[in-house]
């Protein structure tokens, strides 16, 4: 139960807040509703041509765990190709679609594969309290849950092969496209991977395509204005919403011609090519306040946005902000990419920070971005609040942070985390750059009982990082505690345990430097804690005692009975029984007073293993059952099983023969929900002591 850094142990009240209602009683087909994920984002409308390109794809997927790379430059409709077509035959593929923008030419960093497959894993139902840290163990995970499902997967904007090769499926019945600007020759040549050129709209597909969007039959002036746009699908839309069906296209091609610059990034892909005229042509039409909002919003730092962060950035009502999205959507100057979310094609992000950076004054882009940062600090803490309601919170100026920031249950705080996580990374480092280290130290710290809870483990522990770099800039050191113990408990998570060590060290060092009691006992909590995982156990029951001596000074109830059912697994651990009996049945009350369910569950089956190891069966039995009950309660669905695999050896032992298959059938069921290996184990025993494979694996098809 590794403390969050805030004096509360992970598990508490927040766990059961999280997952109550997983289970009452029997599991029976839980494993059988698993998710199938439906992730293709919207399809382009008015596509054109490519009929050659979506003949090759649908040739191509008849083959066996096939995987094509569409390659080409920025702006051709190398995604829109793959969605449309993906969409096409979305029926084909009954185990479901998985997609993710890999940002691989992005201002952004890109994705890593570790992200993506944390992503995909919850998609596909892997328990986010199971899934692995380690890419080999995430990736190997991920190819099993799709063993033998029939399954597409689209990884658009790849920068290089290493990024995509731990993505792929090993099903034989599974497709994969990638997209990138580059040939990725290593994935062609080491994966095998089928290479699909795309290059520019013909002439004629470009003119079809101007004509459908704009009215136009001009095909001579079509022809002049596509070829000057470079026969792009993006470049062509956007001159298509310019022109209308009743005017002529001699003053578009007039202005397209008549000089101006090019933007950079661009200009290798024609040389005849104005892409930041055709931009400009939609730009200037905008309403002021829409074309504020269209650079302002160029300064968000995640991939896309949600209506109250674009309020937010803007200050505007978010009435008036979705009323601006609509019509920047509406001019293809955003795209929306789902619910109540936008994003900028990548060109014309590059556009829009030209002109922010020209149009808006430092001091403009400065307070936008604050407002925006102070907007995540409100929500991530309101999140926080919700999901955690005992542990202390960083504390808010609420006249800089004042604003409605609330959600009405845990489960729409984890949505707005979920959506918002690629957001909130990058508005830490924004915070950085802008000096506000408050920011840079309270948003990491609000988000990492999140973040521990989903098993972001690299995030958690990047933003750990910062935070304590962010807490020594402003030489705050009850701040540089918290973010130390933070730091710490996400190195313990990665099993870095020596490292967790000197962090919650240096914790316990400052804490007891400012003398704050309460970061000194949880600095020394999980001192111990980590002393335990490393097998010193007279150190950790040490340094337990010395937290508890300061809980109990603090009357801090809670978090006293936390530490004695510490103490009473290191006293089972030294051998002592006894002792450790005693532990338990102090803890046992105090979580019972404290009304700390998942610790009064977890000190039921510590008196369960001391009564076990004396060989008092019949006791052991009660105190297993009480602890299923608990934590059946509390949707401690990885406790719960071993309370029931523990029971059922004890039943069993005792000659009630049909009392233990039940149980340890139903610790199978939960095992294979959780998709836990020990279900091959109980699986075995069930096998071996009842002649039955009882809980067979779910379905995966």
């Amino acid at each position: 139960m590794n403390a969050d850094g805030t004096g509360n142990a992970f598990g508490g009240q927040a766990t059961h807040v999280v997952q109550a209602g997983t289970i009452y009683g029997g599991v029976n087909g839980v494993q059988n509703s698993l998710p199938v994920p439906r992730q293709l984002p919207r399809a382009a409308t008015c596509f054109t041509d490519r009929v050659d390109a979506r003949g090759r794809l649908s040739e191509l997927a008849t083959a066996e765990n096939e995987v094509v790379l569409i390659s080409g430059p920025a702006g051709v409709g190398k995604s829109a190709l793959a969605v449309y077509w993906a969409h096409s035959v979305k029926q084909r593929f009954p185990d479901g679609q998985l997609y993710v923008n890999l940002r691989g030419y992005d201002r952004l960093a890109p994705l890593s594969p570790e992200e993506v497959l944390h992503g995909f894993l919850s998609a596909l139902g892997a328990p986010v309290n199971r899934v692995p840290g380690d890419l080999n163990a995430m990736s190997a995970l991920f190819r099993s849950l799709l063993d033998g499902k029939r399954l597409l997967l689209v990884a658009d904007n790849a920068g290089s092969s290493d990024q995509v090769r731990p993505l792929l499926p090993s099903s034989s019945v599974c497709f994969t496209i990638v997209t990138s600007r580059n040939r990725l020759g290593s994935l062609t040549a080491v994966d095998g991977a089928t290479h699909v050129p795309i290059r520019p709209l013909d002439t004629h597909a470009a003119v079809e395509l101007f004509s459908r969007l704009s009215g136009h039959r001009d095909t001579d002036g079509a022809t002049q204005l596509v070829l000057r746009c470079g026969r792009l699908p993006l470049t062509v839309r956007m001159a298509a919403r310019q022109a209308s069906s009743d005017a002529s296209l001699t003053a578009l091609l007039e202005e397209l011609t008549g000089g101006g610059d090019r933007l950079e990034a661009l200009s290798a892909l024609d040389e005849e090519m104005e892409v930041r005229t055709v931009f400009s042509w939609s730009y200037q039409q905008l309403p002021p306040a829409t074309a504020r909002a269209f650079r302002l919003l160029s300064l968000h730092a995640g991939p896309d946005f949600s209506v109250q962060a674009a309020a937010a950035l803007t200050a505007v009502s978010e009435t008036e902000t979705r009323r601006v999205l609509r019509r920047l959507t509406a001019v293809n100057m955003l795209e929306e990419t789902g619910e109540r979310r936008y994003s900028y094609h990548d060109l014309l992000r590059d556009y829009a920070r030209e002109r922010v950076a020209e149009e808006e004054s430092p001091e403009e882009r400065t307070h936008a971005l604050r407002r925006e940062l102070s907007f995540y600090l409100r929500m991530a803490d309101a999140a926080d609040r919700v999901l955690v309601p005992e542990r202390q919170h960083v504390p808010l100026d609420r006249g800089e942070y004042e604003g409605n920031a609330s959600f009405a249950d845990p489960a729409a705080a984890l949505r707005w985390c979920d959506a918002e996580l690629s957001s909130l990374v990058p508005a830490v480092q924004q915070a950085v750059e802008l000096g506000r280290d408050e920011v840079a130290w309270k948003l990491p710290v609000a988000l990492v009982y999140f973040l521990r809870l989903r098993r972001h483990n690299s995030y958690r522990l990047e933003l750990s990082t910062t935070a304590v770099e962010a807490s020594r800039r402003l030489r705050d050191r009850w701040a540089e505690a918290w973010s130390l113990i933070c730091l710490g408990g996400a190195e313990s998570d990665l099993e870095r345990h020596e490292d967790a060590l000197v962090h919650f060290t240096g914790a316990l060092r400052v804490s007891q430097d400012i003398n704050d009691r309460r970061w000194e006992a949880t600095s020394a909590y999980n001192v111990a804690w980590t002393l335990r995982l490393m097998g010193r156990y007279e150190e950790a029951l040490h340094r337990q005692r010395e937290a508890l001596a300061i809980h109990q000074e603090n009357a801090d109830h809670r978090n006293e009975s936390i530490t004695l059912s510490e103490i009473g697994a290191l006293e089972l651990n030294l051998g002592r029984p006894t002792q450790a009996y005693e532990e338990y049945e102090r803890a046992l009350a105090g979580a019972r007073e404290t009304a700390d369910l998942p610790t009064e569950a977890k000190s039921l089956h510590g008196l369960g293993d001391v009564c076990k190891a004396q060989g008092r069966t019949s006791e052991t039995i009660g105190w297993y059952e009480q602890a299923v009950t608990v934590r059946r309660r509390v949707g401690d669905l990885l406790g719960l099983a071993r309370s029931l695999m523990d029971l059922g050896g004890q039943l069993a032992a005792v000659g009630r023969a049909a009392v233990a298959r039940e149980a340890l059938v139903e610790a199978v069921a939960v095992l294979d929900t959780l998709r836990d290996p020990m279900a091959e184990d109980v699986r075995r025993c069930l096998a071996e002591h009842y002649g039955e494979a009882h809980g067979d694996p779910p379905a995966t098809g």
